[in-house]
């Protein structure tokens, strides 16, 4: 299922980042990489990046990774799922990563059928982003007020797009809302080398 898929870890250290990995690998991942790993020269056969981040991080960390991977626009590698990976926490915590704008947060362990199955919910069917001046990804306005803030109530693109692991991010639509705002420029650098050390791409 996920051959033609690249996970690309993200942890706090070598031990998680190993143990992230071997999940990858169990999953069938077509290829795995890591920024401990250096091994970002070799990957060039997947059509669809999964980042794979441990919830260790600090918070700022974290919302880090998630603007790095939304601000990189070649090959469409913003609409990549981004897919948190935490230990049993409590629902006010959990309900934190997912305003963060993490595609999923799961928490471990988890057999390996019911972990493929959650994984699997990011490929092959219709997704929605809502796109702001300050926000790309999952449209968590519905969580509350504040959420609903930030995206921006007057102005905002809401995105529409499949993620197919054989031929890569469509865009199906683009929907605008509310008043026009100028979009973000295609970045001039790119923001995976400075988070990753190579381009992820």
């Amino acid at each position: 299922m996920f051959e033609h898929c690249r996970a690309f870890v993200i942890a706090a250290n070598a031990v998680e980042t190993r143990a992230l990995e071997l999940t990858a690998h169990n999953l069938g991942f077509g290829e795995v990489a890591s920024r401990l790993g250096g091994s970002g020269a070799t990957l060039s056969r997947a059509v669809i990046t999964y980042f794979f981040v441990d919830y260790r991080l600090a918070d700022d960390e974290l919302l880090d990774v998630i603007d790095a991977v939304r601000e990189e626009r070649s090959a469409r590698l913003c609409y990549s799922p981004v897919i948190l990976f935490t230990d049993d926490c409590p629902y006010s915590t959990m309900l934190k990563y997912v305003r963060f704008g993490f595609d999923d947060v799961v928490g471990l362990p988890q057999s390996r059928d019911v972990l493929a199955e959650r994984l699997a919910e990011q490929l092959d069917c219709e997704l929605v982003y809502v796109e702001a001046k300050d926000y790309l990804g999952p449209d968590r306005r519905r969580l509350d007020s504040g959420a609903e803030l930030r995206v921006g109530i007057s102005s905002h693109t809401r995105v529409t797009f499949v993620r197919d692991a054989r031929h890569g991010i469509r865009v199906l639509r683009r929907e605008e809302r509310g008043h026009r705002f100028r979009a973000r420029p295609e970045p001039g650098t790119h923001f995976m080398p400075k988070l990753f050390g190579h381009r992820a791409v």
